[in-house]
C-alpha cells in the first residue's frame, strides 16, 4: 500500500469508528427552536430546503421557497412529543412527519398515503424569516459538492451478486467538511462501511457562515452501474 493511501484508509477508518461512535452515544435533543432542514423522498421535487421552527404549547411553522408571495411562516398541526418521540403534520403537504429524539441532531421520517421519505436538520442562525423568496433563498442557502466521492463496491458483495441502497444524512461545516454522519436507510450491512468511506473522501464548497448546514445523499450499488464502471471496486 503507498504512503498516500495509506493515509487515505487511517482517516477513512476514523471517519467511520466516529460515525459509529455518534451512532452509539446518542442523546435527546430539543426540538424548540429554530431549524434548517432538508427534506428528501419526493420523487418530483428531490431534496428541498426548509426551515421549522417549533415553540412551546406545540406550535409548528414552516418557511420554504415558494415560486408565488406566500406568508413568511405557514402554520404546521401542533407538535407532540411522547416517549421522545415527536410528531407532526403539514396539511397543505398531507405529510406526517415524525422524530426519535433520542439523538444529537433533529430528524426522521415523514409520510402521506403514497409516498415516504425523510427530513434532517441543522440549528439555524436565522432569527427572522425574511418575507420575500429573495431574502429566503439567501436564508436557506444550497449546500453545493466541491469533491463527490464514489463509493467503492465489495468484493464481497459482487461475489453474491448482492446490489443494495444507502441513505446518509450528516451536517456540513463552514470549511465544507462532512461532519456527523448517520446512515438512515442500510439495505446490507455490507455497504456501510464504503458509504462512510465515500463521505469522509467527499468534499463541499466552504460558506462564510459558521452555521452548520443538513445534507443527505443516497447511493445505489447495482451490479448495471458497475458494468458501467461508475462504482469503484473494492
Amino acid at each position: 500500500m503507498s504512503p498516500r493511501h495509506a493515509v487515505a484508509a487511517i482517516v477513512a477508518v476514523g471517519f467511520v469508528l466516529a460515525a459509529q461512535k455518534s451512532d452509539a452515544a446518542r442523546g435527546d435533543v430539543d426540538p424548540i427552536g429554530t431549524w434548517s432542514c432538508v427534506v428528501w423522498g419526493h420523487p418530483d421535487f428531490g431534496d428541498e430546503s426548509v426551515l421549522f421552527h417549533f415553540a412551546p404549547q406545540g406550535i409548528a411553522r414552516l418557511a420554504r421557497i415558494e415560486a408565488v408571495a406566500v406568508p413568511a411562516w405557514t402554520e404546521l398541526t401542533p407538535w407532540i412529543a411522547e416517549n421522545r418521540e415527536m410528531r407532526f403534520g403539514d396539511p397543505r403537504t398531507g405529510r406526517q412527519y415524525t422524530a426519535n429524539l433520542r439523538r444529537d441532531t433533529l430528524g426522521g421520517a415523514w409520510r402521506t398515503l403514497t409516498t415516504t421519505g425523510g427530513w434532517w436538520c441543522a440549528v439555524s442562525d436565522v432569527v427572522v424569516v425574511p418575507d420575500t423568496n429573495e431574502g429566503r433563498a439567501a436564508a436557506l442557502p444550497p449546500v453545493l459538492p466541491l469533491v463527490t466521492a464514489t463509493p467503492r463496491y465489495p468484493i464481497e458483495a459482487i461475489r453474491t451478486a448482492k446490489q443494495g441502497r444507502v441513505v446518509t444524512c450528516f451536517l456540513v461545516d463552514a470549511a465544507g467538511m462532512i461532519v456527523e454522519p448517520e446512515i438512515i436507510e442500510l439495505s446490507d450491512e455490507i455497504f456501510r462501511e464504503p458509504t462512510l468511506t465515500a463521505l469522509s473522501r467527499s468534499r463541499y464548497e466552504p460558506r462564510s457562515s459558521d452555521a452548520m448546514r443538513p445534507s443527505c445523499r443516497s447511493y445505489m450499488f447495482t451490479l448495471d452501474r458497475l458494468a458501467q464502471h461508475e462504482i469503484e471496486i473494492d
